[in-house]
């Protein structure tokens, strides 16, 4: 036999036994595998992907379930992490991923447990910085990942939700904290004030403008020629031209603390709708930012409110010194709901009945 022939029956051996570890890996007992090509049993096949270890100080997630009620996740990893986002895979319900400063973890029963992750070449791994990953709403399969590691900022293109990872673009001791995708182009948010674009079908990056400040959020709502983007210096720009021209939205500074934001929610129903979790409270805007509401029905004990998130019902969720407050009337009166997180929570997601929190310091 030629040596053609032997590589391909190899290839053939090595491809038949990962299809039967897929098909042979059990899933976890009332939890759907979901309908991806990858499912979250699928990847316990790979040795290494996740990694075992138990016994962390740290809180970092946890869930309100069906009844209103708080939930501990239990987390199979060591070291105390900063969650700052957590994203439900589109071909997998079940399999959820989150951002921290320690590299990437997941969770394959919806947010029940979760683990240390990596991809089958390790280059996300526990070592590394993860600023951001976004799943493309235009191609379910492909999603993209920021990270930092070894003085280089990289984003990462994938196919597979992470278990394989391809380099798209590197930048010299500067990272994209933050980047959203319209058009089939990236706009990265860089650590030097940089707004960047760069086109998926040409492989090339153009800068659109500068900042003086590391761009921390960068929200690019579907169908609009909005961009929102935050500073770490603090204040809220809004451009309506496809980022050639930003405005700072001035009205904040008439609350002290309000340009520190924390993070903010553009509305999937109306783009000119924005909640801000800001140092000041919680703050909306109807008008794109051109004038804000101050939720004043909060109780006055809090100061600060460092997570914000809106579900498919117009119910409001603000987090504040590890409360939940909870709105079904807009903001009208509140619902608090105690978490014993142990830490600051820094993002909530909803999958189905459930709040899925994570936190960080």
């Amino acid at each position: 036999m030629d040596g053609k022939g032997a590589g391909f029956i190899a290839v053939l051996i090595v491809w038949s036994g990962l299809f039967y570890l897929f098909s042979a890996s059990p899933v976890a007992p009332s939890v759907s595998a979901g309908s991806g090509s990858f499912s979250a049993a699928a990847f316990s096949a790979f040795k290494g992907v996740f990694d075992g270890g138990r016994g962390s100080s740290s809180e970092p997630f946890g869930f309100i379930d069906e009844k209103g009620n708080f939930q501990k996740s239990q987390i199979h990893f060591n070291n105390p992490v900063n969650i700052s986002q957590i994203e439900i895979s589109p071909t997998d319900s079940s399999l959820f991923f989150a951002v921290s400063d320690s590299g990437l973890f997941a969770s394959k029963d919806a947010g029940l447990n979760w683990y240390s992750f990596s991809d089958i070449e390790h280059k996300i791994n526990s070592n590394i910085a993860v600023y951001k990953i976004l799943f493309n709403p235009e191609n379910k399969k492909e999603s993209f990942i920021s990270v930092f590691s070894s003085g280089k900022g990289i984003v990462y293109k994938s196919e597979n939700n992470f278990l394989s990872v391809e380099k798209l673009i590197e930048f010299g001791n500067e990272g994209a904290y933050d980047f959203d995708i319209k058009n089939n182009n990236l706009y990265l948010g860089l650590s030097n004030g940089k707004l960047l674009i760069y086109s998926l079908d040409k492989n090339e990056s153009r800068i659109l403008t500068s900042f003086s400040s590391p761009i921390t959020g960068l929200r690019i709502p579907q169908g609009e020629n909005l961009i929102y983007l935050t500073l770490k210096s603090g204040g809220l720009y809004a451009s309506y031209d496809g980022g050639w021209s930003f405005n700072r939205l001035k009205y904040l500074d008439n609350y002290k603390g309000a340009n520190k934001i924390n993070g903010f929610f553009v509305s999937p129903y109306d783009t000119f709708s924005i909640y801000a979790a800001t140092d000041y409270g919680l703050v909306h805007s109807f008008d794109a930012g051109a004038t804000w509401k101050v939720f004043k029905s909060l109780p006055s004990e809090i100061a600060s409110v460092s997570a914000v998130a809106l579900n498919s019902k117009d119910e409001i969720f603000a987090a504040s010194k590890g409360k939940i407050y909870k709105s079904r009337d807009n903001g009208q009166n509140w619902q608090i709901i105690e978490t014993n997180i142990g830490a600051q929570i820094s993002v909530m997601v909803f999958s189905g009945e459930r709040v899925i929190i994570g936190a960080g310091n």
